[in-house]
């Protein structure tokens, strides 16, 4: 196992996500934020409108009308789908250095990542207890640390701890550290808002899902319903649960979960580009 302090350092190197989807997340943090400021953020990064530009005149949205400009796009798609695609083109370059390995590999980690955001999209949705553009962001970082860690996980010598009960401690074991704290390394890095630092770094802490923080809850139902769907799920042979604390702070049912679950299966079936590692990192 490599000593902490060079896994730590690791995910400080980590780059960050490109100026534009910074600001953007800054902008989308005010519910009363200007259209006409996002799009004008957007349109300063050439290359980010090209590949929103491809994606809106894709078979995935199937507008009938060509979409020429940024500004067309929030027309006919909205603002909320214009940030997801602001984030997850942002963010694609960086799945794409996942190590392939019995832990993970950069396809499986990808869908599990954009299932786990649009799973707490639609929970925000629902609960009305957090912005729909947060919670989906919350769920495209969650996974960052991932990333370092799929680089520690040898093919040759990978094996899931026979002692662990939990998903957090079979990666304790393994790495050093799980990947929620990993990701919270990165996103302090980042210097990200805190509450969505707050939450990629506790949605596993249980202290924190009884402390009734709406985001962490979110993004804990979020992954961990997407794990027991078996979507990127390393370690299907351990239990998994999601926390009563998240459910009751959210105001949720079983069958809330049961009907999310349902809307991730309809995305993944729907968003066939968006989960195209190779085309998404092309910009």
């Amino acid at each position: 196992m490599r000593e902490l302090s060079e896994i730590t350092g690791a995910l400080k190197a980590m780059p960050p996500l490109p100026h534009v989807a910074q600001r953007v997340l800054q902008v989308v943090r005010d519910p009363e934020y200007s259209i006409d400021e996002l799009v004008e953020l957007v349109r300063t990064d050439p290359a980010l409108t090209g590949r929103i530009l491809k994606l809106c005149n894709s078979a995935l949205y199937g507008l009938h009308k060509e979409v020429l400009s940024v500004a067309d796009a929030v027309a006919y798609l909205g603002t909320r789908n214009l940030v997801k695609l602001v984030l997850v083109s942002c963010s694609a370059t960086h799945f794409t250095k996942t190590r392939k390995s019995p832990y993970t590999d950069p396809a499986t980690l990808w869908r599990h990542t954009f299932s786990v955001a649009t799973a707490a999209q639609w929970l925000a949705m629902r609960s009305g207890f957090a912005q729909a553009d947060t919670a989906f962001t919350a769920g495209i970082l969650h996974n960052i640390g991932k990333i370092v860690l799929s680089q520690l996980a040898d093919p040759a010598t990978f094996c899931v701890p026979a002692t662990a009960t939990s998903h957090v401690q079979a990666e304790q074991m393994l790495f050093g550290i799980d990947h929620a704290t990993a990701a919270g390394i990165v996103v302090d890095t980042w210097l990200l808002p805190r509450e969505l630092r707050q939450a990629v770094r506790t949605h596993h802490d249980g202290q924190q899902l009884a402390a009734a923080n709406p985001l962490t809850a979110i993004l804990h139902v979020a992954d961990t319903l997407v794990l027991m769907a078996g979507i990127g799920n390393p370690f299907p042979a351990l239990p998994l649960a999601i926390d009563e604390n998240a459910l009751h702070t959210l105001h949720l049912t079983a069958a809330d979960v049961t009907a999310a679950t349902a809307h991730v299966d309809a995305e993944l079936r729907r968003n066939a580009e968006l989960l195209n590692l190779d085309g998404l990192d092309n910009r």
